[in-house]
């Protein structure tokens, strides 16, 4: 079995009119130090899918397993520790904290399993360091660049090695020298942690850059 199993994830929204099916039986299977890019139209579920698999929202059915672990089955609890030790989030928005410096936002994560020892600082600093920000580790949001703030934010997703790496339109707030940087970053360090990276992302460009690429439309990967 692969390491990142997603099996016929359906979503589906009830309105007062009618019922919605934002995914369509959709499933995807990966292995540690593979990417992908998902395209498609605005509204197609491409976020809906990442967050379903990065356990931030339930599918109607279908099943998410990661290294053999059925994360479909995880209570609540269980389901902020999976997703606090295995998955790693960047979003368009970096959601900085905008009082901490970037050292501590990137330390955010450590916090759900008491103070950050001197090894989680350390690993803090040398994260700071790979994504070009050695001498931006005290500065807080409101003193660096978008790009900038965007690799705080990949050095966070990084800080507690997650298995799954989700980038949700990365690039999508950036220009295009920032766009290119960054997504290069995502995939360099993908590779050197030999993590599972899903990218959502509407740049072609971006998507060119990863080793497979899958359109989601009208609720199916095409």
């Amino acid at each position: 079995m692969a390491d990142f199993v997603a099996s016929n994830i359906v979503k589906e929204f009830q309105t007062p009119a009618q019922t919605l099916r934002i995914l369509d039986g959709v499933s995807l299977e990966l292995d540690r130090g593979q990417n992908v890019a998902i395209v498609g139209e605005s509204g197609s579920g491409k976020s809906t899918f990442l967050h379903i698999i990065g356990s931030l929202d339930q599918a109607t059915s279908g099943t998410v397993e990661l290294l053999g672990k059925n994360v479909s089955e995880l209570n609540e609890g269980e389901l902020a520790s999976h997703r606090n030790a295995n998955v790693g989030f960047v979003f368009q928005q970096h959601h900085l904290l905008p009082q901490l410096s970037a050292l501590d936002n990137v330390l955010v994560p450590t916090l759900a399993t008491g103070k950050p020892d001197s090894a989680m600082i350390d690993r803090a600093k040398s994260l700071l360091e790979s994504v070009g920000l050695a001498d931006r580790m005290t500065h807080k949001p409101g003193l660096l660049s978008g790009g900038e703030q965007q690799r705080v934010a990949v050095a966070r997703a990084l800080i507690c090695e997650p298995v799954l790496l989700l980038a949700d339109e990365p690039t999508g707030s950036l220009d295009a020298a920032n766009a290119d940087s960054l997504g290069s970053l995502l995939l360099e360090v993908q590779q050197e942690s030999n993590s599972i990276l899903i990218c959502v992302t509407h740049s072609g460009k971006l998507a060119g850059d990863f080793s497979r690429t899958i359109r989601l439309e009208k609720g199916k990967f095409v």
